[in-house]
């Protein structure tokens, strides 16, 4: 068991293909001692997006701060702070805050998958 502050973690940019001002820090995965779920705190700063992508593993998000366009899902959909969105498998996602005025930040967990980018 360990307690750590969340910025004790390192912080690297997105690498995915067309990602923009965005941020991961792995606050527990495979590295950290978890054995079937990895949490990760995201930040998209102003003018930032995560493209439409697709994974294996759903996802958990819990939304701490800012709002943002939520891609894949309805028209018109946003995700903002105190809400809860969850992506099931291999449904393609992703979230724009290209027009947004502070950073969106999220949790996000995922199980530990064998396919999974798990840090």
């Amino acid at each position: 068991m360990y307690v750590i502050n969340y910025k004790e973690r390192g912080e690297t940019p997105v690498e995915l293909a067309g990602s923009k001002n965005m941020t991961v820090r792995w606050l527990i995965g495979l590295n950290t001692g978890a054995k079937t779920y990895a949490m990760r705190h995201f930040e998209i700063k102003p003018g930032g997006i995560i493209p439409l992508h697709t994974h294996e593993e759903e996802h958990e998000i819990f939304v701490l701060e800012g709002e943002a366009a939520v891609l894949g899902g309805e028209e018109g959909m946003v995700a903002k702070k105190d809400d809860v969105v969850f992506v099931p498998s291999n449904l393609s996602h992703g979230y724009d805050n290209t027009k947004g005025k502070k950073s969106f930040c999220f949790i996000c967990c995922i199980p530990l998958l064998p396919t999974s980018d798990t840090q």
